[in-house]
Parts: C-alpha cells; structure tokens; sequence
C-alpha cells in the first residue's frame, strides 16, 4: 500500500462531521462562517482532500469547545 494511501485511511473526514454535529453546526454554516465553499469541507468529509493547517486553525479559533485532536486523528471525544 503506498504512503498516501495508508494516510487517507490515518485521516478520516467522518471525524470532523461527527464534531460538528456535537456542535450544532452543519457543513454549510461552517463554510459560511470561515468564507469557503461548502465543496471545501465536503470533499474533506467524503475523504477526497485533506484540509490544510490554515482550515483547521480557523476552525479551531472560530469552534474552540470543538476537540481539533478527535477531528485530526478520531480519538477522545468530538467536543471539550
């Protein structure tokens, strides 16, 4: 299995729906607040794209009861 691969299933998109949802917040809200398309966050979620460190610092400052450790690597809990 190549590197990028094996990266694609370390980082599951699924993990920052599920800590949005304990947020109350949809995909498009999201977008919505940060200035991005919603295709962004979507194509993360569906495990096409990675979000870059900029995206999730936005998200972190914007979300800072959401838990940025469940959303990168899918352990703990979705909110702090």
């Amino acid at each position: 299995m190549s590197g990028r691969k094996q990266k694609k299933q370390d980082i599951q998109g699924k993990w920052l729906r599920e800590a949005l949802a304990k947020q109350g917040v949809t995909v498009y809200r999201l977008a919505k607040e940060l200035g991005y398309s919603r295709e962004k966050f979507y194509r993360h979620i569906n495990n096409k794209t990675y979000l870059s460190s900029e995206s999730l610092a936005e998200i972190a400052r914007k979300f800072p009861t959401m838990n940025m450790r469940f959303v990168l690597t899918g352990e703990g809990t979705p909110t702090l």
